[in-house]
């Protein structure tokens, strides 16, 4: 679903702390797509930064329970409003990209502010439950989404043909 909009091997596990810029230069946004996913993400911005929900933001960030969780529990239920408060106009293939870079929007204001400190491990687990939060709300059950990812596993990528021998 997202194959050439996140690019592979974006995620360093180990390494170099991710930043925004880092995650924000490997997203590539059919030229179409464009200017919707740059309105989705000033728009989530606006409601992460803005004076009267920041409060809510800040309580979701220092809430107890794993990073992670925190960090993909709460990006999911921002995006899932912002796309209700677009009335269903805000085209399904950028809620996920826009989600990424606002995650790491959060990840970067918890950083400068002292609030946390995520791993790049935390983060990359913090994606994938907004993503499968998302996918799940949009219809795609979980048993679906693993079948989906199972079919591009090395054991289900026959091997290359075999030539006879000589």
């Amino acid at each position: 679903m997202a194959t050439g909009i996140i690019q592979e091997g974006m995620g360093r596990p180990e390494g170099d702390d991710l930043s925004t810029k880092d995650v924000s230069d490997n997203i590539q946004m059919p030229p179409e797509l464009q200017e919707a996913y740059e309105r989705v993400v000033i728009a989530g911005m606006k409601v992460m930064f803005s004076k009267e929900s920041h409060r809510v933001m800040l309580k979701e960030l220092q809430r107890e329970g794993p990073l992670d969780q925190r960090l993909g529990k709460g990006m999911a239920g921002l995006m899932l409003l912002l796309f209700k408060e677009s009335n269903g106009t805000m085209p399904p293939a950028v809620i996920i990209p826009a989600g990424i870079k606002l995650l790491m929007e959060a990840v970067d204001f918890m950083r400068d502010t002292g609030i946390g400190n995520p791993t790049n491990a935390e983060i990359g687990n913090g994606m994938q439950i907004m993503i499968a939060i998302i996918l799940e709300k949009f219809g795609v059950a979980p048993d679906k989404m693993e079948q989906m990812l199972n079919q591009y596993s090395n054991e289900n990528i026959p091997a290359a043909p075999q030539q006879m021998g000589a």
